[in-house]
C-alpha cells in the first residue's frame, strides 16, 4: 500500500469514461469450426449493402451481423447447416450450406411486400400506444421465466478524435447473467492496436457497456433510464405509429418514441414491433436531454441501436448492440481534451438459456483459471501485454471497416492515445511549453498532509526498478509569517518503500525558521496494512482546512488573496515533529484505522511581513502565540464508510479521532484529551434515476476536549476566506474561522441541479450545466475568556441561509447570495462571485 504519484491524466479521467474493454490475452476457447463463411448481404434490386443484417444458423442461437458495408464473417460448427438472413423490410433468405458450398457467399435480399391490414385499435385511440401496450403485456408473460443465460460475445471499440482513429480494442468474452446475482464475464481473448500495449490496469469489462434495450431499466452513465417496455412505460412515453413495413410477408410496425415529460430519464427514437407476436425486432434510441452525466462531460451525444430475436423460442434476446458516443471532456477552465468519439459494435450469439451457472463465477475472487469480471466491478483485468492483430484467431467477428483496417496496419506503439486526445486549456499550454511533464501528478502539500489527522493508505504497485524517481514538485506559497515560501517536494520509491522528501526557504523570518525540511517513508506490511514514519521542521498552519477540496488549494488560494492585501486566513506556529503511524483497512465493513505516535516541539512564531502585491498600506493581523513545549501524544482515527467528492460522487462517511497527551505517561508538557467527529451523508431527493439526482448533502462537525487544551489543538468551524467557498464552511464568516476548546456545526446543501431551468424551459443554462443550490450553516464554539481576547474572536451561535448558482465559467465560479441570522435579525452577509 505504499503510495506513489497518481496515474496519468488519461488513466484517471478517460478510462472510466471511454468504457474500453482492455485486458490480457487469455486462453482461447476450443476451435470447433467446420466451415467459415464470409461475404456480403445486399439489396437484390440495387446491390446496395445492408448494414447490420442479421445472419443466424437455423435452429440454434448462433449467428452474427454485417458491418456498415454489409460484410460478414460466420463460423459454422457443423455441416450441413442452414443459414437464415433477416433484415426488416426484406424477405428473409434461407440457404443450405454443405461441405461443397464455396466459403464466400453473397446473400441478396428482395424487398418484402405484404397486403397491409388496417391496425385495429381497442381502448385507446392511439394505435402506437395500443401496439406498445401489447408488447409490454407480452413481455410480462415470458420475462419472469427467464432466470439465467450465458452468451458468447464479440466486442469492438473504436476510439477516435475529430480527424482519425486513435485506437481499436476487441475482445471475445462469455457473459453470464443471473436474475438474482447479476452479471459476470469471462474474457476469452483480446487484442488491440499497437498503442494499447501496456495501458493502465482496471479498464472496464465489455459486459458493462453492452446494454439490453428490452430491459425495464437501462443504465446509461449511471442513470437508470426507463426502458420502452417498462411496465409503466405508457406513463413515461408517447408512442406514435409511424409506418408499417414488412418482413417475410408479415407486418412490422415502426413506432416513434417520445418522452411524455422532458424531466424524466427516458429515451427518444424508434422501435420496430413484429405483428401478432408483439415483440421488439429493433430499437434505435438516444437518451433525452434530461440525461445527467459527470460534470467533466460538457457535451454528450449518444445513440444506441439493437436487434432482437427469439431464435425460435419464447424469449426475445439481443443479437447485437451498436453505440455511438461523442463526448466533449472539460475538466475545468484549466484542462480540456479533444472531442472523443467512441464507436462500439457487439455481436451476441450461442445463448444457453436457464441452465445452471458456475457458482465459482460469483465467488469474491472470481474463481477458476480464466479471467472473471463483473459488470459493476472489475476483477482480475490486467494491461494488454503482447496483443497481436491475429490474437482473436479467425473469428467469428464483425469485419472491420476500411478505416479500422488501416488503423491496425498503421498505428504503432509511439502513437499514444494521450497524443491523439491532446489536452487543451491552461494545462495543455503548460505542457506545450514543457512546464508540465507527462505523468507528473499534482498533489497536496506534503507539509499539509503530514499535519492532517486524516490518513489514507491506498497506493499504486511498485515498479520493477529498485529506485524509482517519480518527479519533483515545486511548492510555492505566501503568508504573513513565512513571507514567500519556495520549496521542492520529491517522491521516489526505494524497493517497497515510498519515500517523500521536501525542503524549502522562507523569505520572511530570520534564524532557523528561514528553512523547512522533512520527509516520510511508507512501508507496506500487507495488502491492507502499512507502516510510515516522518519528520518535519518548519512553520505550518495552526489549524487545517478540513472542508477544502485539497489542502494544496487552500494554501494556494490563501496565498493569492494575502498577496492582494486581504487578511491572512491561517494562524501559524513552529513545529518540529516526528510521527510513526500504522494504518489498516478492512473491506467489510468499509473501515480504516490509523494509530499514530507523535513527538512534537511547538514554539511561537511572529508575523514577518505586511507586503501586498498591489502596493497598498495593509496591516495584517498579529499571529497569536501558542503554548511552547514538547507535545507527545497518541492518536487513533477510525473512518467508516465511503468517501467521495461533493457534487460528483456521494459521500457517506463517519470519521472519529481521539488524541491523548499525558505528562505522566510520556513526559509531555501538555495534558489533554481531544475528541473530534465528522459525519457526511447524502440523501437523494428528486429524480433519483439520474446519475446526479437532486440531493441533500449534510455534514456534522463536532469536537470536545478535556484538560488544558493548547491553542494549537483547538477545534475549528471553517470560515469562507475571500472568494473561496467550499461546502462545510460558514459563507458569511469571512476573514477567520471560529475556534474553541469545544465546537459543533451543521452544514446542509440541497442541489436542485438544472431542474429549475428545465421546468422553465430555459435550455441555455441546462446545456452549460448551471446548478441552483439552497444551503445553510449553523454552529458555535466555546472558548475561555483569556483565549477569546487573544484570538480577537467571540463565541456564540451562528446561523445562515443562502442561494447559489453553481457552474459559472466552466465550473470555476459560483454566484453566492447568503444571509446571516443573528441577534439583531436578518442581515446581508455576502453577495459575491466565489470559486468552487
Amino acid at each position: 500500500m505504499a503510495r506513489r504519484t497518481a496515474p496519468r491524466l488519461f488513466c484517471l479521467v478517460l478510462l472510466p469514461l471511454l468504457l474500453l474493454a482492455i485486458g490480457p490475452a487469455a486462453a482461447h476457447a476450443q476451435d470447433t469450426t467446420a466451415a467459415l463463411l464470409e461475404g456480403r448481404v445486399v439489396d437484390a434490386e440495387t446491390g446496395d449493402p445492408l448494414p447490420q443484417a442479421n445472419l443466424r444458423i437455423a435452429d440454434t442461437y448462433q449467428g452474427t451481423i454485417t458491418n456498415v458495408d454489409g460484410q460478414y464473417t460466420l463460423a459454422l460448427d457443423s455441416l450441413p447447416a442452414t443459414v437464415v438472413v433477416r433484415y426488416v423490410g426484406y424477405e428473409s433468405v434461407r440457404r443450405r450450406i454443405t461441405a461443397d458450398t464455396p466459403p464466400r457467399q453473397t446473400f441478396r435480399l428482395a424487398p418484402s411486400t405484404v397486403q397491409m391490414e388496417e391496425v385495429r385499435v381497442t381502448g385507446s385511440g392511439n394505435p402506437g400506444e395500443t401496439i406498445m401496450r401489447r408488447v409490454i403485456e407480452n413481455k410480462q408473460e415470458w420475462w419472469p421465466a427467464l432466470k439465467s443465460y450465458s452468451v458468447e460475445a464479440y466486442n469492438r471499440f473504436t476510439l477516435s478524435n475529430d480527424t482519425a482513429i486513435a485506437a481499436v480494442a476487441e475482445s471475445q468474452t462469455t457473459a453470464f447473467w443471473d436474475a438474482e446475482r447479476g452479471t459476470r464475464e469471462v474474457v476469452r481473448s483480446q487484442r488491440g492496436t499497437a498503442n494499447l500495449q501496456g495501458i493502465a490496469e482496471s479498464a472496464l469489462p465489455a459486459a458493462a457497456t453492452v446494454l439490453n434495450l428490452y430491459k425495464d431499466n437501462v443504465g446509461v452513465f449511471g442513470n437508470q433510464m426507463v426502458g420502452v417496455t417498462h411496465p409503466d412505460a405508457l406513463d413515461y412515453y408517447d408512442f406514435t405509429l409511424d409506418t408499417t413495413r414488412a418482413i417475410d410477408g408479415r407486418q412490422a410496425f415502426r413506432i416513434e418514441v417520445e418522452p411524455a415529460n422532458r424531466l424524466s430519464s427516458t429515451f427518444r427514437g424508434t422501435v420496430t414491433v413484429l405483428d401478432s407476436t408483439y415483440a421488439l425486432l429493433e430499437a434505435q434510441l438516444r437518451p433525452t436531454p434530461s440525461l445527467s452525466t459527470p460534470r467533466v462531460l460538457k457535451e454528450v451525444d449518444i445513440t444506441f441501436e439493437q436487434q432482437f430475436s427469439n431464435f425460435g423460442g419464447p424469449y426475445w434476446l439481443p443479437v447485437d448492440f451498436r453505440a455511438r458516443r461523442d463526448l466533449n471532456v472539460q475538466l475545468s477552465a484549466l484542462i480540456s481534451l479533444s472531442d472523443i468519439r467512441i464507436r462500439q459494435v457487439s455481436r451476441l450469439n450461442e445463448y444457453q438459456i436457464n441452465e445452471p451457472l458456475p457458482d465459482s463465477l460469483y465467488d469474491a475472487d472470481g474463481g477458476g483459471d480464466e479471467i472473471a469480471v463483473r459488470a459493476d466491478s472489475t476483477v482480475g483485468i490486467q494491461s494488454l501485454s503482447s496483443a497481436q492483430p491475429d490474437s482473436l484467431g479467425g473469428g467469428p467477428f464483425v469485419p472491420y471497416s476500411q478505416d479500422e483496417q488501416t488503423a491496425y496496419e498503421q498505428i504503432d506503439s509511439t502513437d499514444t492515445v494521450q497524443d491523439a486526445l491532446d489536452p487543451g486549456g491552461l494545462y495543455g499550454w503548460l505542457q506545450d511549453l514543457g512546464l508540465v511533464e507527462e505523468g507528473l501528478s499534482f498533489g497536496g502539500d506534503a507539509d499539509e498532509t503530514a499535519a492532517s489527522d486524516t490518513t489514507d493508505g491506498a497506493g499504486d504497485e511498485a515498479t520493477a526498478s529498485f529506485v524509482d524517481v517519480e518527479g519533483g514538485l515545486p511548492v510555492l506559497r505566501f503568508n504573513r509569517v513565512e513571507g514567500g515560501h519556495f520549496g521542492l517536494r520529491l517522491d521516489l520509491g526505494v524497493g517497497p518503500l515510498a519515500v517523500t522528501g521536501r525542503g524549502g526557504y522562507n523569505t520572511g523570518p530570520s534564524g532557523s525558521t528561514q528553512w523547512s525540511y522533512g520527509g516520510e517513508a511508507t512501508l507496506p506490511l500487507g495488502d491492507d496494512t502499512d507502516l510510515s514514519a516522518g519528520y518535519h521542521y518548519g512553520i505550518e498552519p495552526r489549524y487545517r482546512a478540513r472542508s477544502r477540496i485539497a489542502p494544496l488549494w487552500a494554501r494556494l488560494s490563501n496565498s493569492l488573496w494575502t498577496l492582494a492585501g486581504a487578511p491572512d486566513y491561517f494562524d501559524y506556529f513552529g513545529n518540529e515533529r516526528l510521527h510513526v503511524s500504522v494504518r489498516h483497512a478492512f473491506s467489510s465493513p468499509n473501515l480504516g484505522l490509523a494509530l499514530q505516535l507523535r513527538n512534537e516541539r511547538h514554539f511561537s512564531v511572529a508575523k514577518s511581513t505586511d507586503y501586498d502585491a498591489l502596493g497598498r498600506s495593509v496591516t495584517q493581523p498579529v499571529n497569536p502565540s501558542v503554548g511552547d513545549g514538547r507535545l507527545r501524544s497518541v492518536a487513533l482515527t477510525a473512518t467508516l464508510g465511503d468517501g467521495g467528492l461533493l457534487g460528483v460522487l456521494p459521500i457517506n462517511r463517519l470519521q472519529v479521532s481521539v488524541e491523548h497527551s499525558d505528562p505522566g505517561l510520556a513526559a509531555s508538557d501538555f495534558d489533554f484529551t481531544r475528541l473530534e467527529a465528522v459525519a457526511d451523508a447524502r440523501i437523494e431527493t428528486f429524480f433519483q434515476r439520474r446519475f446526479r439526482p437532486n440531493a441533500l448533502d449534510l455534514r456534522v462537525d463536532a469536537g470536545a476536549s478535556f484538560g488544558a487544551l493548547p491553542l494549537q489543538r483547538f477545534g475549528v468551524i471553517e470560515a469562507s476566506p475571500q472568494p473561496y467557498t467550499p461546502f462545510g464552511a460558514l459563507r458569511t464568516l469571512d476573514d477567520r474561522p471560529y475556534q474553541g476548546e469545544h465546537h459543533v456545526a451543521l452544514f446542509w446543501e440541497h442541489n436542485f441541479r438544472t431542474v429549475p431551468f428545465e421546468l422553465l424551459g430555459w435550455q441555455a443554462p441546462v446545456e452549460q450545466d448551471i446548478e441552483l443550490l439552497l444551503h445553510g450553516g449553523h454552529g458555535r464554539t466555546w472558548i475561555d475568556d483569556g483565549t477569546e481576547q487573544r484570538l480577537l474572536r467571540t463565541d456564540g451561535f451562528h446561523h445562515e441561509v443562502g442561494l447559489s448558482v453553481n457552474g459559472l465559467l466552466e465550473d470555476t465560479l459560483r454566484l453566492d447570495l447568503t444571509k446571516r441570522l443573528d441577534a439583531s435579525g436578518l442581515s446581508v452577509g455576502v453577495s459575491l462571485l466565489r470559486f468552487w
